[in-house]
């Protein structure tokens, strides 16, 4: 008798690793509280390589085939400074294989509501709404065909010599009810850390930790770690790429992924 699971590439795991809301320190996925400005602009164009693995395990607990897949995808958040404390953005997203087609858009806001942007403490929220693909393309993996909402709450330490961020999070995950959906959990909640090190006006490395309810119900967690570095050629500009690991803590088919991050952000 065997535990067979399959290979679960779905448009939810892949966006779950990279976030639409604008970061100062692209490309991590924990935000910061950096706003744009009143009337500040920022676009950001992410790139996401995504290779995914699990195992088929026999009733003695040996592996005895892995499985794997992998899927490439396209991010573009647009963000617009309301006031010194208010940003609003909207992400879109397009994954080009296994299938290729636009995924869930998601519009949202942040606040930051205490402290100072620019050193030492300061807090934020980022609630938004992520808006439904079609049944035929939740069926066909490039997102959820029911409307969802997620809320961030970010809190970032500013110095000359480093940078720490934190977040603790909530996304619901609804979808529709068809012959080809895949039984998750509706409430994901996640807790992330980021500690930076500044060297330069144009040099950041960092290290990227965090925990999350994990969508499949073969394991509870998730568990996630990245190393990223970021490049600013000018002052309005930054590039950043990142090496991230997933893996689901104790789960019966061993399920881990690995992704390749990069992308380029302007201010304006």
């Amino acid at each position: 008798m065997l535990k067979t699971s399959g290979l679960r590439i779905t448009a939810a795991i892949a966006a779950s690793l990279l976030s639409y809301s604008a970061h100062a320190f692209f490309p991590f996925q924990t935000d910061d509280t950096g706003t744009q400005g009143t009337g500040g602009n920022q676009i950001e164009f992410d790139y996401q390589f995504l290779q995914e693995y699990n195992d088929d395990i026999d009733e003695d607990g040996r592996v005895i085939d892995t499985n794997t897949g992998s899927s490439n995808s396209y991010q573009m958040t647009y963000t617009y400074g309301v006031s010194e404390n208010i940003d609003i953005f909207l992400g879109l997203s397009r994954q080009t294989s296994p299938v290729n087609g636009w995924q869930n858009t998601e519009i949202g806001a942040k606040w930051v509501f205490a402290g100072d942007q620019t050193k030492d403490w300061s807090f934020a929220m980022a609630p938004s709404v992520i808006l439904p693909v079609s049944n035929n393309m939740q069926d066909a993996g490039l997102g959820n065909a029911k409307t969802n909402g997620s809320l961030n709450l970010i809190g970032s330490y500013l110095s000359e010599d480093y940078e720490l961020h934190i977040n603790a999070g909530y996304v619901s995950n609804l979808y529709a009810q068809t012959e080809q959906s895949e039984a998750q959990r509706k409430n994901i909640w996640s807790i992330s850390a980021a500690p930076i090190l500044v060297i330069n006006d144009q040099w950041k490395i960092g290290i990227d930790v965090g925990l999350s309810t994990n969508p499949g119900y073969n394991s509870q967690y998730t568990v996630t770690g990245e190393v990223g570095v970021s490049y600013a050629p000018i002052e309005s500009l930054q590039i950043g790429l990142g090496l991230l690991g997933s893996k689901d803590i104790n789960a019966n088919d061993n399920a881990r992924s690995y992704a390749i991050v990069a992308g380029i952000t302007y201010q304006f």
